[in-house]
């Protein structure tokens, strides 16, 4: 096990996490000081609210990307389904159907 420090807000804050987590925590860790730089009415909160809202910030981004990753896979579905109909009218094997 690796003890990474963090800095969150400027506080600083020892992890362990596994070996390889480095960079994923280190990410992590700017993209909560991003979100509290977007949003700085979070400063004034105490720290177990401002992680809370900090929380819920961040799921509400997941959402919103999940949906938004799901329209597009629909589209694409729809897009690959017309050039088959296409490909059928003007006698072409479809390579995305095998």
């Amino acid at each position: 096990m690796t003890i990474l420090k963090l800095k969150i807000d400027n506080i600083g804050y020892e992890i362990e996490c596994k070996k390889g987590e480095e960079n994923l925590l280190r990410k992590a860790e700017g993209l909560l000081n991003l979100n509290l730089e977007k949003n700085p009415h979070l400063k004034k909160l105490s720290q177990s609210k401002k992680f809370l809202m900090l929380s819920l910030v961040l799921a509400a981004d997941l959402s919103f990307s999940k949906k938004q990753l799901k329209d597009e896979e629909m589209d694409f579905k729809k897009i690959l389904t017309e050039l088959s109909e296409l490909e059928k009218i003007i006698g072409i094997e479809s390579d995305w159907e095998k």
